[in-house]
């Protein structure tokens, strides 16, 4: 990025276009992240066997979850690029608009593959599973 001028001033009208193409290969390894994610959401987890030995700890009753399935996006990337866009309207800066959204991005899904990931490669059942 040597010859890419950091600092206030920087809109997304004046220098979103080559900040992006400059950082192509980090969109198409969050795309593949991304389709990496839906592919570990998808495929059929690893059935454990389930012994007598283990049975006393699946036993428990189904709770109510305390946050809705819907909210989760919402809470974990839609409010933080909320406050980076309304950070970005104070210091039009778009480097750190766009490094704050890829890092969000990023983040969220890195998690997702590797708790996806670990849940079908383990294939514990849940706790309420009788």
């Amino acid at each position: 990025m040597a010859d890419v001028e950091l600092g206030p001033g920087h809109t997304v009208s004046s220098h979103g276009a080559k900040l992006a193409r400059f950082h192509l290969h980090d969109w198409a390894i969050l795309l593949l992240l991304g389709g990496l994610e839906f592919l570990l959401y998808e495929i059929d987890p690893f059935h454990q066997f389930v012994g007598r030995e283990t049975m006393t700890g699946l036993k428990y009753p189904l709770k109510r979850t305390t946050i809705p399935f819907w909210a989760v996006p919402i809470i974990a990337v839609l409010v933080p690029c909320l406050v980076f866009l309304a950070v970005y309207l104070r210091r039009r800066d778009v480097y750190d608009l766009h490094h704050a959204v890829l890092g969000i991005l990023y983040s969220v899904l890195a998690t997702g593959v590797v708790t996806d990931g670990l849940k079908d490669a383990v294939g514990r059942p849940r706790p309420d599973f009788f």
